[in-house]
């Protein structure tokens, strides 16, 4: 069950339209070919998106300056492997957590806030809600030891990934591009936008498994990168 919310709710959308919207707002960033890559590599493995021609003709803008092995390392990191795979993950811990808050104080669950992980490995409470409420969700959030053990594993492979991305040169086109460490990350990249950015009532094939939706999943934390981080990296 989702939990609907107004400051960070978006429409859910279907593989089409999620990746021709990725070519229009991120097209000169590698996830798009990331995704390219991903969808003819499986094309023939799901038949519900063999015959879709805009998995077929997406437009790659920046894979050409991607080495075959490095190109393979970011995208099974960042944003079809391991990283995705976390926030999958989380996705029923984090569902189940705003189904009790719901009952417990709707008001609440309604509001706008958000959580991310700190250097410390604890989940923080952002967002414009008062300290005695961040102070609440902190307590409830920390309890989940189940989210708390998945969300700790984010800052090592985001930075690993970002690390790829950036390669020998330590510069990138794409998420490598930007400044972003265990320090920052809590201000960078907001947990509950992208787990409700992704959260998804489809769960018949491997892109909408575990009611996730993998190409939502890259669109969100490019915004994400793109709003709150810092270009350090770029060429």
């Amino acid at each position: 069950m989702k939990i609907g919310n107004p400051a960070i709710s978006q429409a859910q959308l279907n593989t089409t339209k999620q990746v021709t919207d990725s070519k229009k707002t991120i097209s000169d960033e590698i996830n798009t070919a990331a995704q390219q890559q991903h969808a003819q590599s499986n094309i023939n493995d799901e038949p519900a998106l063999a015959n879709n021609a805009n998995l077929h003709n997406i437009e790659v803008t920046s894979v050409s300056v991607y080495e075959p092995d490095r190109f393979a390392k970011v995208s099974q990191t960042l944003y079809f492997g391991e990283l995705p795979s976390l926030f999958r993950d989380m996705q029923s811990h984090y569902q189940d957590f705003m189904s009790e808050l719901e009952k417990s104080d709707p008001q609440l669950a309604q509001q706008e806030w958000g959580f991310s992980i700190d250097e410390s490995g604890q989940l923080v409470v952002t967002g414009s809600i008062s300290d005695e409420d961040k102070a609440y969700l902190e307590e409830k959030l920390n309890e989940n030891t189940e989210l708390v053990q998945l969300a700790k594993q984010v800052p090592d492979v985001l930075m690993k990934g970002m690390a790829y991305d950036r390669g020998a040169d330590g510069k990138a086109n794409a998420w490598g591009k930007y400044d972003v460490n265990t320090e920052n990350l809590k201000d960078v990249l907001n947990f509950r936008e992208v787990l409700e950015s992704t959260y998804t009532e489809r769960d018949d094939i491997s892109y909408f498994k575990g009611n996730f939706n993998t190409f939502e999943f890259a669109e969100n934390v490019a915004s994400q990168l793109k709003r709150n981080a810092e270009v350090k990296f770029s060429y």
